[in-house]
């Protein structure tokens, strides 16, 4: 509902728990990106999972060495 109510870029941000919050994100909330932190410092999943995830869902991501 918010990304039709406004013109400007939607960050989703917090509660994320396992990878395919990020790509339901995505795909059902139509976010522009996205913004986690404490899943990662807890260790429940690396960056590189989360970038593998949304790119075997068809998401882009910027793939990098360090992360």
């Amino acid at each position: 509902m918010v990304k039709a109510a406004v013109g400007i870029p939607v960050i989703a941000s917090s509660g994320a728990g396992h990878v395919t919050h990020f790509s339901e994100v995505f795909q059902t909330a139509h976010a522009d990106a996205v913004l986690a932190a404490g899943i990662f410092h807890r260790n429940t999943v690396s960056i590189t999972d989360v970038k593998k995830h949304l790119l075997s869902e068809g998401i882009p991501v910027r793939m990098d060495t360090e992360n």
